[in-house]
């Protein structure tokens, strides 16, 4: 079994598949969340009467929400189905 003059007999190399950039975005989304909200809770001391404290949740919340509109907006102008 001879190779033909067209073909070499090294193997195709399998195409390396990766994470999509909205899963890069979502784990950035978590790392940053973790971060305000550890930082909220050292600054603050664990202490719920703190001013600080009433912003552990709502600076998060916003980040999100502000995040999937920029995707929405993202998605529509290049046209993708996904990010």
């Amino acid at each position: 079994m001879s190779a033909e003059k067209g073909q070499s007999n090294a193997p195709e190399k399998p195409v390396k598949k990766g994470l999509s950039n909205g899963v890069y975005f979502k784990i950035m989304g978590y790392l940053l969340t973790a971060g305000w909200v550890g930082f909220i809770l050292a600054a603050s001391g664990g202490d719920t009467a703190h001013p600080l404290f009433d912003y552990i949740f709502v600076v998060p919340l916003a980040g999100w929400i502000i995040g999937m509109i920029v995707a929405r907006i993202i998605i529509k102008k290049s046209g993708a189905d996904r990010p």
